[in-house]
C-alpha cells in the first residue's frame, strides 16, 4: 500500500550561511550549534541540523526502509523571517535546489514552496513560479513571521495566489513572538505547548477574518493532529452561538471550515486518543500522514500509524487516497 508522508523537512546549505552571517534573531553558530530564534529562545542542533540537510540517498534510503513512498518536502523555518531581499534570494535558491531533488529521485518527492512573504509581490510571482514552471503541489508557511502571521491581511495577495493555482497551504508552528511561555525553556515554548498556541491563533484569526468566506477552496493543512483544534471545535462553535461577536467575518461555524477547507496530518502527535478524537470529529477523510522528520523519528511515526485500529480500506484513505482531494497523486 502507497504511503505519502506530507510533512518532511529539509534544510539548503544556503539558508544556514544566511543565518550564520546574521547578528539579530534568528541566527545560527556553528561553534556552539544553536539557532537563536529569539532573545529568549536558544534551540541545540546536534544530528538534527546534519538530518535536514541530508535530502539525497541516506533520506531516500530511509524512506526505503520505513516503506514509505513518496515524501512532500519543506524547508524548515528562518527564511520567512529574513530582510525581504535576502529572504527573495533564500527561498529562490532552496525551491530550486528542491526542484532539482524532485527530478533527480522521479516519484519519492513533492515540492512545496518556501516564499519571501515580507514581500507580498515577490512571494506571489515565486508562488507561481514554482507551481508552473517547477510542479509543486503546495506552499509551505509557518503560524508567525516575527512581528505579523499570515493571518494579517497584508498577505491575502498570497493565499488568493494559491488559491487561483489549486495548491493547498502547509500552516506549520513557528516559535510564537514574546510568548508567555518563552522563561519555560525551549522544550514548552515550542514543540510542548507553544507551537499549538500560535497556530491555533492564527488559524482561528484566519477564520474569523473572514479567508475561508472569501477563499472557500482553499485549502489549508495542519500538523500534528490538527494542533488541539478538533478537542476545542465544539465550545468554540458553541460560543459562538450564544455570544454576539460583531468582530466576526466567519459566516459559519469554526467546524464547518473544519470540514471544507481544513486538513490535517498524524504528525508529531502520536497519541492513539488523540486520533480518535480528532477522526470522531473530523472524519478520516481530512487526515493524512505526516512524519515530522527528522525532528520526530520517523520510524516511530510509521509504527505508530500501522498499529491504529483501521480497516484496510481506512489505511489506504490516511495513506494515500485522501491526497487526491488535495490534487497530489503518486
Amino acid at each position: 500500500m502507497k504511503l505519502i508522508d506530507f510533512e518532511n523537512h529539509f534544510y539548503d546549505q544556503c539558508l544556514i550561511d544566511a543565518l550564520e552571517s546574521r547578528t539579530e534573531p534568528p541566527y545560527y553558530r556553528k561553534d556552539t550549534d544553536l539557532i537563536t530564534w529569539s532573545d529568549a529562545i536558544t534551540m541545540p542542533q546536534g544530528p538534527l541540523l546534519e538530518k535536514l540537510l541530508q535530502v539525497g540517498e541516506e533520506r531516500i534510503a530511509l524512506m526505503d526502509t520505513l516503506g514509505i513512498d513518496c515524501a512532500v518536502l519543506s524547508c524548515s523555518p528562518g527564511a520567512e523571517q529574513l530582510d525581504p531581499a535576502e529572504s527573495a534570494a533564500i527561498c529562490r535558491r532552496t525551491n530550486d535546489v528542491l526542484y532539482q531533488l524532485v527530478q533527480r529521485f522521479p516519484g519519492r518527492y513533492l515540492g512545496s514552496a518556501i516564499l519571501p512573504v515580507k514581500d507580498v509581490p515577490a512571494a506571489v510571482a515565486e508562488l507561481e513560479r514554482c507551481v508552473k514552471e517547477l510542479g509543486f503541489v503546495a506552499w509551505h508557511t509557518h503560524s508567525n513571521y516575527g512581528e505579523t502571521a499570515p493571518d494579517d491581511p497584508r498577505y491575502r495577495p498570497i493565499f488568493q495566489k494559491a488559491d487561483e493555482l489549486g495548491v493547498y497551504v502547509y500552516l506549520h508552528p513557528q516559535l510564537a513572538n514574546a510568548s508567555r511561555v518563552d522563561d519555560c525553556g525551549f522544550p514548552v515554548a515550542g514543540p510542548g505547548l507553544g507551537f499549538t498556541m500560535d497556530t491555533v491563533t492564527t488559524l482561528t484569526r484566519m477564520i474569523v477574518g473572514g479567508l475561508f468566506d472569501e477563499l472557500p477552496n482553499l485549502k489549508v493543512m495542519l500538523g500534528h493532529l490538527g494542533e488541539a483544534l478538533p478537542f476545542l471545535l465544539d465550545r468554540m462553535d458553541n460560543r459562538l452561538k450564544f455570544l454576539p461577536n460583531p468582530k466576526a467575518k466567519n459566516k459559519q461555524d469554526f467546524s464547518a471550515y473544519f470540514h471544507r477547507n481544513i486538513y490535517v496530518t498524524t504528525s508529531g502527535n502520536m497519541s492513539p486518543e488523540a486520533f480518535e478524537c480528532t477522526r470522531r470529529v473530523l472524519g478520516l477523510e481530512r487526515i493524512l500522514f505526516g512524519s515530522d522528520y527528522p525532528f520526530e523519528d520517523a520510524s516511530d511515526m510509521v509504527e505508530y500509524v500501522k498499529n491504529l485500529p483501521l480497516g484496510e480500506q481506512e489505511r489506504s484513505m490516511l495513506y494515500y487516497k485522501n491526497a487526491q482531494a488535495l490534487g497530489v497523486h503518486v
